[in-house]
């Protein structure tokens, strides 16, 4: 797999030349999620490692699962935890390398395109189109989730209502969701919804978050990068 390497001033990050690249949604769910003290996280559909790079840099005392089932993103991933010197980070192939109720945090920016709705592109047929259902995705988190554990996601508002059924049927109490849009004259691109494991609904909807104006490292934390 050909490479190219994304410089972010504080943190580099290696991705494949062609097909799929990361966007807005890595830095969208890692934002506001420093500790004092250790946690651990589960960055599921890791791909590049992107989000456990950051969740990893910024929480040097935590502990990070990175899970890819795709081997070769397995790879991209050991590569970028060695060009940030991560050492509180491992990569896994499967969700079964991840203990059971041992996270604190689970995070995930799984594909959400749909074959029946949308024409299937060659070059991001993998990458973008789903290949398991969101309630497979929130299982997973239950499983691997502490009582109270925190489970954020990103995902399209068009099936907002299987996200919020999967939650329900998984014991997932909603606490906020993030209208993220393009511009402010734009529908929102996606929402970023976080849900606690055993809780009650108690619903925020948090102020839109505007892409044209979201500097990456800005938004999620210069400071934490400089640790």
């Amino acid at each position: 797999m050909e490479l190219t390497l994304s410089d972010f001033g504080y943190f580099k990050v290696y991705q494949p030349k062609s097909g799929y690249h990361f966007s807005s949604e890595p830095f969208v769910l890692t934002c506001d999620l420093e500790f004092s003290h250790p946690k651990v996280f589960v960055d599921f559909g890791s791909g590049c490692g992107i989000i456990a790079v950051v969740l990893a840099l910024k929480n040097p005392a935590s502990f990070v699962y990175a899970v890819e089932r795709c081997e070769d993103y397995l790879e991209v991933i050991e590569k970028n935890f060695i060009i940030n010197g991560i050492k509180n980070a491992k990569a896994v192939k499967s969700e079964r390398d991840v203990p059971t109720n041992s996270v604190d945090f689970f995070l995930s920016n799984p594909p959400y395109f749909i074959t029946e709705k949308y024409r299937v592109s060659q070059r991001y047929r993998f990458e973008k189109f789903e290949v398991e259902p969101i309630s497979s995705v929130v299982g997973i988190a239950k499983r691997v989730l502490v009582n109270k554990g925190v489970l954020r996601v990103s995902f399209h508002s068009t099936r907002i209502l299987e996200l919020v059924e999967a939650l329900k049927f998984n014991s997932f109490g909603l606490k906020s969701i993030t209208a993220v849009h393009g511009s402010p004259k734009k529908s929102a691109s996606f929402l970023m919804v976080e849900a606690k494991l055993a809780s009650h609904d108690f619903v925020i909807f948090k102020p839109p978050l505007f892409l044209d104006e979201f500097n990456p490292v800005a938004e999620c934390g210069k400071a934490a990068f400089e640790k």
